[in-house]
């Protein structure tokens, strides 16, 4: 009796000392992975919190590119379930020996290999996330004088329509003031879908000639 406790103490000994090295490497993928997976999440609310501030980013053209993100943390889940299920699974066959636990390393080994995968597709998400990051940074701050260009502006027109009242065509200026200022409301909101012939910045300044040119048919009208 005494001689297979120690056989079973020993084939557990052995078999816990085999699995020891795998289970490690497989923990610092997994830990890595997760790691990633922080760094991504972080940019995704760098992005998330610059928009719908009014400043005329393109909101939802912006959510667009960070779209395919959402997938590969869904990926993540299930991988990282599926690596507690294997990894427990494996020391627990290893208390009854290497051979026992055998099937289960070729399991953790391929679930190293898929982190590993998943780990490179996170690293680029990563990346893109960050360039889509800094590319917004720099549409905000460029876009800023912009906005105010076309604002003073505006204000200019309502005030010059306010002294205008009574002209022959007044009506029609305050109509063709209040369309730009809807179209300028959703630029501001984000509402614009930009192309590569027109991007945001183009439609603020085609705005602010519009205006430009009300406020001079206004002008040189008689009164």
């Amino acid at each position: 009796m005494w001689g297979r406790s120690r056989t079973r103490r020993q084939r557990q000994a052995e078999g816990l000392a085999a699995v020891e090295g795998p289970v490690e490497a497989a923990d610092t993928a997994h830990q890595a992975l997760l790691e990633l997976r922080r760094a991504v999440r972080g940019e995704l609310a760098r992005i998330e919190a610059m928009l719908d501030q009014g400043d005329g980013l393109p909101s939802h053209t912006i959510r667009e590119q960070t779209t395919g993100a959402v997938s590969v943390f869904a990926d993540l889940d299930g991988v990282s379930q599926h690596y507690d299920e294997v990894r427990t699974a494996t020391v627990e066959a290893a208390e009854h020996g290497v051979e026992v636990a055998l099937p289960w390393l070729e399991a953790l080994a391929e679930q190293v290999r898929s982190m590993t995968e998943l780990g490179e597709t996170f690293a680029g998400v990563g990346e893109s996330l960050a360039y889509l990051r800094q590319r917004t940074e720099r549409l905000r701050a460029d876009l800023v004088p912009l906005r105010q260009g076309v604002h003073a502006a505006m204000r200019a027109a309502q005030d010059e329509l306010a002294c205008a009242q009574g002209a022959d065509d007044w009506h029609g200026w305050q109509a063709g003031l209040t369309a730009l200022n809807d179209r300028l409301t959703e630029l501001d909101g984000g509402r614009v879908t930009p192309t590569a012939r027109r991007k945001v910045s183009d439609h603020y300044r085609e705005l602010e000639r519009e205006v430009a040119q009300l406020r001079g048919v206004m002008a040189a009208a008689p009164r």
